[in-house]
């Protein structure tokens, strides 16, 4: 979403569908992926200029596409002002025919929470018990795993449907582009200084798209990180140091999975609980 779709919204949104989208290195399955939404920017076929060998003209052309920052817009850049909260999302919202632009609040329902879920790295291994803490706290949950993510359209409708999204950092909380307005992005973040990666991934992209955004930073005692090394290991007694020597990957990111304290949990969660059911 952040490297192709994102800065290729920047580039064709203007010409409103008439526009040649031209190709290299291409990727089948993230155009399949992303089909309806570049259907939405292009009138044609999509051309994949390394095996489509015939000569066109035209008569103009933009050699690749625009880009910003992650997951964001800025206006004063953009040539007819764009921006994320508006212009972006509002296209996603006509691409999937979204009914919901804002979360106003439920006080006389259940809010509506999906948690995201992962399967290779970055797991919740108590994932069971963090779904029950939250159900325990007033919300209505809905887990999705890989699969029910990989479904674009019919996610999007799930997303768009809640007041709040969780997960722990990675690539499926991309999906806020589909939640509401003034719904709020709760963001678990891994052990291992990761405070400001996470931040820029996440953080600054929620709040450009008129999101409230929650961080959940986990703790020592929250990563199983603990499980392969002691406290006196540059994980635990220089996180930074890992960041230095450019293994953050192998250490923070693909190295560990997260076990929630869930009293701890439980109660960052009825704090948003309560600032979404009492506004």
């Amino acid at each position: 979403m952040s490297d192709v779709i994102v800065p290729l919204f920047i580039t064709a949104r203007e010409y409103e569908g008439h526009v040649q989208l031209l190709a290299t290195d291409y990727d089948a399955a993230l155009f399949e992926k992303h089909r309806a939404v570049i259907a939405a920017l292009s009138l044609y076929p999509v051309i994949d200029m390394d095996r489509d060998a015939a000569v066109r003209c035209f008569p103009a052309a933009r050699v690749g596409m625009e880009s910003h920052r992650i997951l964001g817009i800025d206006p004063a850049r953009s040539r007819h002002g764009y921006d994320m909260a508006a212009g972006f999302n509002g296209f996603l919202r006509s691409v999937f025919s979204l009914p919901s632009s804002s979360s106003a609040g439920r006080r006389n329902n259940k809010p509506r929470l999906v948690m995201v879920l992962r399967s290779h790295s970055r797991v919740l291994t108590n994932e069971a018990e963090a779904v029950a803490a939250l159900t325990e706290v007033g919300f209505e949950v809905v887990v999705a795993g890989e699969g029910d993510v990989s479904d674009m359209a019919r996610f999007a409708e799930t997303v768009n449907s809640c007041d709040v999204m969780v997960g722990v950092h990675g690539a499926g909380l991309t999906n806020m582009v589909f939640l509401p307005r003034n719904a709020t992005l709760v963001q678990v973040i891994p052990w291992g200084a990761m405070k400001w990666p996470c931040w820029y991934d996440f953080g600054e992209p929620a709040t450009g798209m008129g999101l409230r955004y929650v961080e959940y930073e986990v703790t020592a005692e929250e990563t199983t990180l603990k499980d392969k090394y002691p406290r006196d290991h540059p994980v635990f007694a220089d996180p930074l140091s890992i960041h230095s020597k450019g293994q953050v990957w192998e250490y923070f990111l693909q190295g560990q999975n997260v076990t929630l304290d869930i009293p701890r949990f439980r109660e960052a969660m009825h704090q948003v609980y309560l600032s979404i059911t009492t506004e």
